[in-house]
């Protein structure tokens, strides 16, 4: 038999994670390095670097991202032209950055009761527990677990009636210290046990299953740091769930890290020991785990300050004083807080937010033909799939063309197949919650940074009465920001045409912090921005600056927030509030539409900062002989003790210049942001790849080919998965002007 044309690598094989692994096996071919598949960083495949198709996507300016806060020329420099050029560190709530330093293994450790102990335990229980009975039960523990034994054989039932249930809890502590992992107890009424209905008892008896693995760890709550390269966190998270047996929900994170990158991050698991965690990822390449510690509490959400980022940009083009004031600029002024392009999907065909505005009036037809809608840049099958039901309309058919259901468009299809094919609000109901408030808060982004855009295009870094800032300077650390998992950390936007691996019911890779307010949950307001004793929770975290306010000097531009427009927010107390309406009215929306009948697509609103500055920046300058040179070191890399000069290439002459960037964002901020305020460009892959691309051909000018090769980025491989045709670069460098020129014969 043949290879089967377009068949998905083992989810555990060695480097699966490559893009063009979705290709059909027809259309791959192995990596002309002579390697055996493996001997290359990045995967499979080597791509002539020359002959690059840039995909059209959003432009920045199509969702709302256009202002910068300082002037200046920018300069050029390219992102990402390695996945080692971009390095993120969780930043936890004790302002600890997290890095992997520690790879030992713990064992579990049994803390056996002393004679005395026991003693005292069961004296504590004379009246209740005879002698008698604690033989039982110690015999019971002792006995080897058989599983064809009758029910009343392998358990103890104490008479418990006449205790409180104090004391009866009593009993199930002592239980469990003397012999945790060897029995379990409960208490059951006679009825259960066939005996007298009024009594009590306590039902003594050898745990079954998974909870016969006594557990003689400190805590129940597993946490420990994973490093991963160039993976997505769900792929990691879904991995380890698969070996573990565990639903994908039960493995705890923050938030999501990119893909292209070398990120640490914290995760936790209840209840599987470290060794079997180890053991889970020993065929995932790129991933290590370590730093292995044990808490009583989950790992929730959000439960981080920010991250830190190590940033290298490669191909510097532009003169050092200039640079350098740009810097200075970005230390002193910070940048617009936007949301990334990563934040609308990767389509300039069906931007999300199109989506979203469907759903929020209630047009369920348009929303599904637009998830449907044949796109560019879809992958191969996907585009098959689409362009058959758009033509058939035949629901089942194209359902069935998937080998996975976890699609968002797969769900989608099966819902219409189900329901009937004009069914479109049921059809919905198939996709999990949390991917399709994707689409209503990519519109509310969108808005946000139109209002933004505005805000500083007209007002520029002063102060106005009616600007909106925290009431609490404590609910900083509460930002109330939809779907906001941190720097880069947008996945589910970029999935809305890719896997799925979240199941229904379960917590999604769209993550948000833990403390921050679903849609739902903020729904207890009654739509009235004045200030009331019947005013939400929710509007009264913010208040508007009076001339008293602005005089004092306690607040600056960096405190201001602007709304997430919905129907139970505060407003600025300025004209900034008609600029929503007239914003909301030009989609046949307003605030108060935004409360939907749909509770699922009801929005309350939210706060998101203006203006961000990072902490903690620093650079440096460094120059490298090879574009395949390492330039920053990763956790694992300083572990086992690499230096950067382990890891350079052939050597020679150092003839190509690059930035290394050091800085710390909260979690609602956008590294890429940053760097397009740094850069006075837009930051998109494509923009990023054409820019890659134009330098390379000036590096091959006196560079063997064999030198070209590693871990650069394909034409189609997102840069934190947002994507752009982007040629709106007014840099006037060489390499940005060879640059336009390659796009312009696209």
């Amino acid at each position: 038999m043949g290879k089967q044309v377009n068949k998905r690598f083992n989810r555990h094989q060695k480097r699966p994670y490559h893009n063009d692994n979705r290709k059909p096996f027809h259309n791959r071919r192995r990596d002309g390095g002579g390697s055996s598949g493996h001997g290359k960083r990045d995967g499979f495949v080597k791509r002539d670097r020359q002959n690059y198709t840039v995909r059209v996507s959003l432009k920045e300016d199509q969702v709302g991202i256009t202002e910068y806060v300082s002037e200046g020329k920018g300069f050029t420099g390219v992102l990402k032209s390695r996945f080692s050029d971009f390095h993120v560190n969780e930043i936890d709530l004790n302002d600890k950055v997290l890095q992997l330093d520690n790879l030992e293994i713990p064992e579990a450790k049994e803390e056996l009761l002393s004679p005395e102990e026991l003693e005292k335990a069961k004296e504590s229980l004379k009246d209740v527990i005879s002698e008698e009975v604690w033989n039982q039960i110690k015999d019971l523990a002792n006995a080897k677990y058989d599983h064809n034994a009758r029910n009343d054989d392998s358990q103890i039932h104490v008479d418990v009636t006449e205790l409180d249930k104090d004391k009866r809890t009593d009993v199930h502590k002592i239980i469990k210290k003397l012999y945790e992992g060897k029995l379990v107890s409960s208490t059951v009424g006679g009825e259960n046990l066939g005996k007298e209905e009024e009594k009590k008892f306590i039902r003594v008896m050898k745990p079954k299953g998974r909870d016969r693995n006594r557990w003689t760890f400190p805590e129940e709550y597993v946490h420990f740091l994973v490093h991963k390269e160039n993976l997505d966190t769900s792929e990691v998270a879904v991995g380890i769930a698969n070996k573990l047996n565990l639903r994908p929900s039960q493995v705890n994170y923050c938030g999501t890290k990119d893909k292209r990158a070398k990120t640490t991050q914290k995760f936790c698991i209840k209840k599987r020991t470290p060794r079997q965690i180890v053991g889970a990822i020993k065929q995932m390449y790129g991933v290590k785990i370590g730093n292995f510690e044990f808490h009583k509490e989950v790992l929730k959400l959000g439960q981080l300050k920010g991250n830190r980022f190590r940033i290298a940009l490669r191909h510097l083009d532009g003169e050092r004083e200039n640079i350098e004031n740009s810097l200075q600029g970005i230390k002193e002024k910070g940048f617009i807080n936007y949301f990334g392009l990563q934040r609308f999907g990767n389509s300039a065909t069906v931007p999300t937010y199109e989506v979203g505005v469907a759903l929020l009036r209630a047009d369920y037809k348009l929303a599904c033909e637009l998830i449907l809608k044949p796109r560019e840049n879809d992958m191969h099958f996907l585009k098959n799939i689409r362009e058959k039901w758009w033509k058939d309309r035949d629901s089942k058919a194209a359902a069935d063309m998937f080998r996975t259901d976890r699609f968002i468009e797969k769900k989608l299809l099966d819902g219409l197949a189900q329901y009937g094919e004009n069914d479109y609000a049921s059809a919905l109901r198939k996709i999990p919650r949390n991917m399709l408030l994707l689409y209503p808060h990519a519109f509310q982004s969108l808005i946000f940074n139109e209002m933004a855009s505005r805000r500083i295009k007209e007002f520029g870094l002063k102060l106005m009465v009616g600007d909106l800032v925290y009431r609490n300077k404590d609910d900083l650390d509460e930002d109330i920001e939809i779907a906001e998992m941190g720097q880069e950390e947008e996945v589910a936007a970029n999935e809305e045409n890719s896997e799925e691996t979240t199941p229904d019911n379960e917590k999604s890779e769209e993550t948000k912090p833990d403390n921050e307010k679903t849609e739902a949950e903020n729904e207890n307001g009654n739509g009235n921005s004045n200030a009331n004793s019947n005013e939400s929770i929710f509007k009264r975290k913010v208040k508007a600056l009076d001339e008293e306010d602005i005089k004092s000097g306690n607040y600056s531009i960096y405190d201001v927030v602007l709304p997430l427009p919905g129907h139970d927010i505060t407003y600025p107390n300025n004209e900034i509030a008609s600029w929503y309406e007239e914003t909301l009215a030009k989609y046949e929306l307003s605030s108060e539409k935004l409360k939907h009948n749909v509770k699922t697509f009801s929005m309350a609103g939210a706060y998101r900062k203006l203006l961000i500055k990072p902490s903690e920046m620093s650079w440096q300058f460094c120059s490298y002989a090879t574009p395949e040179e390492t330039l920053i070191l990763s956790d694992f890399e300083k572990l086992v003790g690499k230096t950067l000069d382990d890891l350079k290439g052939k050597g020679g002459e150092n003839k190509y210049e690059a930035l290394v960037l050091d800085f710390c964002l909260p979690t609602a901020a956008y590294a890429t942001m940053l760097l397009r305020e740094l850069l006075k460009s837009d930051t998109s892959a494509s923009h990023q790849s054409a820019l890659e691309s134009a330098a390379m051909k000036e590096v091959n000018k006196d560079t063997p080919s064999e030198e070209n090769k590693g871990e650069k980025r394909s034409a189609d491989e997102a840069l934190g998965d947002d994507e752009e045709n982007g040629n709106n670069s007014e840099v006037p460098t060489k390499v940005a002007k060879l640059a336009e020129e390659d796009q312009a014969g696209v």
